[in-house]
């Protein structure tokens, strides 16, 4: 290991400013609330008391309690499924802001207003695109009290798709605003993951068909040339010597009758 990497990596307490200890407890505070909140959402119950449910008979089922209760039943009603993406861009958010605090040696408003615009209108469309093309969640709208308000203010104007694509729009604009990033960089991005996955499985492909192409010889002499030859050839030669007479066989090498005649007459 060398000396520069254990110097790079040797830390030590330091005290922080009390500006970033106040902002640090806090970001703790809120993050802890994150995480209860959702727990909160994914228990919900329909029949705990909460704002909408006044009456009821039996003990919370909600992990957070009563409190869980009454706050996942307002962020159902007012933001519908959107309502569990609340802790996690929170938790997100916080986690950002005590990365990035060190970096920060002044506030640029300019910015700050451009994120708040895109934040709103990232979570106004989204809650209108959930009202109008996914169903109920409970006993609450999909898209909440917020949804409902934008999706019914649209349809008047526009059909199903017409106010679908104008929120889709928005919804763009909204998440440029908020986190800067350029759409032409993300179909890159996007383009560009698309192309390797499709030249990775088609390499993988190749390569597997090059492999079932190939297959080793069972026999032997198939590998070898000039074994071919000497087993193609083989069969003529035994051919040949089959018809070929014997000069052993007793019928080739008996005289014939005309020979015969002609021993007798020379012995007369």
């Amino acid at each position: 290991m060398s000396q520069e990497y254990t110097e790079d990596k040797n830390i030590r307490f330091t005290k922080i400013s009390n500006r970033r200890r106040i902002w640090e407890a806090l970001l703790i505070l809120i993050g802890i609330g994150a995480i209860f909140l959702m727990i909160s959402l994914l228990s919900f119950h329909p029949a705990d008391p909460s704002w909408s449910q006044t009456t009821w008979n039996e003990p919370i089922q909600n992990l957070g309690g009563n409190i869980g209760a009454w706050l996942a039943d307002i962020l159902f009603s007012a933001f519908g499924l959107l309502a569990y993406a609340i802790p996690i861009v929170v938790v997100f958010g916080c986690w950002n802001a005590l990365r990035h605090q060190k970096n920060r040696e002044y506030t640029d408003f300019f910015s700050l207003a451009l994120r708040t615009i895109g934040a709103l209108a990232l979570v106004l469309t989204s809650c209108a695109l959930a009202d109008l093309n996914f169903d109920d969640i409970y006993n609450f709208s999909s898209g909440g009290v917020i949804g409902s308000l934008f999706s019914k203010a649209l349809l008047p104007w526009f059909n199903m798709l017409g106010a679908t694509l104008a929120l889709l729009s928005v919804w763009a604009i909204g998440f440029t605003l908020f986190t800067g990033w350029s759409w032409l960089t993300i179909t890159e991005k996007i383009g560009a993951v698309i192309l390797g996955a499709v030249a990775f499985i088609t390499n993988r492909g190749q390569k597997d068909i090059d492999y079932d192409d190939y297959e080793e010889p069972a026999d032997p002499a198939q590998a070898d040339p000039e074994a071919l030859v000497d087993n193609n050839t083989q069969p003529e030669h035994q051919l040949s010597a089959q018809i070929e007479p014997d000069s052993d066989d007793i019928l080739f090498s008996a005289p014939s009758a005309l020979e015969l005649a002609r021993q007798q007459e020379m012995a007369i």
